[in-house]
């Protein structure tokens, strides 16, 4: 997925440590530069320094749940394509995250392969 001229960057942004872990290994696997966030507050205060990408978001989080950062990234046009990742979903909260700007919905687990072709589409989209 990576060419020697072009970086792929993934922002991973998700409260358990070992959802992180296991995403970036696996999407370092496949050629990505991935950097990883324990809350929606710590990517947003760092977001102005990270070269453009695609935003990896768990909706559930403590303090700051996926989607009010979504909706935070969209008012301040501060824009990558972002997949939201969620346990457990309704047809409120996709309403809700599509207009948000959300590029994809995925429900955990998510297969590798179909998390690998949902970047791959984000990215050239």
């Amino acid at each position: 997925m990576q060419d020697e001229n072009k970086v792929t960057y993934v922002y991973v942004v998700d409260d358990d440590e070992a959802v992180r872990d296991s995403t970036r290994m696996v999407l370092e696997s496949y050629g990505m530069t991935v950097r990883t966030f324990a809350s929606a507050q710590a990517f947003l205060a760092a977001v102005d320094d990270q070269p453009g990408g695609c935003i990896l978001l768990d909706q559930h989080m403590p303090e700051m749940t996926g989607l009010e950062m979504l909706e935070m990234l969209k008012a301040s046009r501060k824009t990558r394509p972002v997949i939201m990742i969620t346990g457990r979903s309704d047809q409120t909260f996709k309403d809700r995250a599509l207009r948000a700007g959300a590029f994809a919905l995925l429900d955990k687990p998510v297969a590798d392969d179909d998390l690998v072709a949902a970047i791959g589409t984000a990215l050239r989209h």
